[in-house]
């Protein structure tokens, strides 16, 4: 095994153990309060600007945020997931995994997302949801769909 795969792998499984542990906490907080407590004037006066002018698309992730925080906060953990799987089976000592790292990374970042919302069930105040696994699968597509991009891109 080379140094980048060891490296790659060890930086991935941290991140999947952090996954675990944010499973783990009963009561995690709502992530709108959250950010209402970080509010303040510069960043509302931005936003109406940006509304009021020709760079509205700018905007459409926060309303997708401001709609379904908990998803779109799936999708982002997931994506950095995404991104930690690929050079680790990119890295791969199976040729398979190596050839085909964007589509491993996917399914098996699912597989886990599945596994963790089993997890979930278990602990008091959560639930398994096949909405959050879905979104889960978003963030690794949108992750491998960005390393799929730039590796076209920088050819």
């Amino acid at each position: 095994m080379n140094n980048k795969f060891k490296i790659f792998l060890s930086l991935t499984v941290l991140y999947a153990l952090f996954i675990f542990y944010l499973s783990s906490q009963s009561n995690p907080g709502d992530p709108i309060s959250f950010l209402e407590k970080m509010d303040s004037r510069e960043l509302r006066n931005l936003i109406r600007s940006i509304d009021n002018s020709n760079f509205q698309f700018i905007l459409y992730p926060l309303y997708l945020y401001s709609m379904y925080p908990d998803k779109v906060l799936h999708a982002i953990l997931y994506a950095g997931f995404g991104l930690l799987l690929y050079p680790v089976l990119k890295n791969s000592p199976y040729p398979i995994m190596s050839k085909h790292a964007l589509l491993f990374a996917i399914i098996i970042g699912t597989l886990y997302g599945a596994s963790d919302e089993f997890h979930q069930s278990f602990v008091p105040g959560r639930s398994a949801s096949i909405d959050d696994l879905y979104a889960d699968s978003i963030g690794l597509t949108i992750a491998q769909t960005i390393i799929f991009i730039k590796g076209k891109l920088w050819k």
